[in-house]
């Protein structure tokens, strides 16, 4: 599923990112790489995302392009991962 398709408050796991090098650098400096956690707060434009505890605000077209995957039972009390 695409991170802007998330439901608000449902923990995900990012599973791939479909950018050009640039956006794959922006979203690893706020926080959004592969196997990271995220949780949607808001839907919208920008919509904003809960990484590590903090909010940001990302844009739905760059969000488009982040799939994700929903946190089965027990593994958001994991580790997250850092970013590569």
């Amino acid at each position: 599923m695409r991170l802007d398709e998330l439901p608000p408050h449902v923990c995900a796991v990012v599973r791939s990112i479909q950018t050009d090098d640039e956006d794959t650098q922006r979203l690893k400096t706020l926080g959004v790489c592969m196997g990271r956690r995220v949780e949607l707060v808001r839907a919208g434009d920008p919509l904003i995302l809960k990484v590590f505890g903090s909010r940001l605000g990302l844009s739905a077209e760059l969000a488009r392009r982040v799939s994700v995957e929903i946190c089965q039972p027990g593994h958001c009390a994991m580790r997250e991962n850092d970013c590569a």
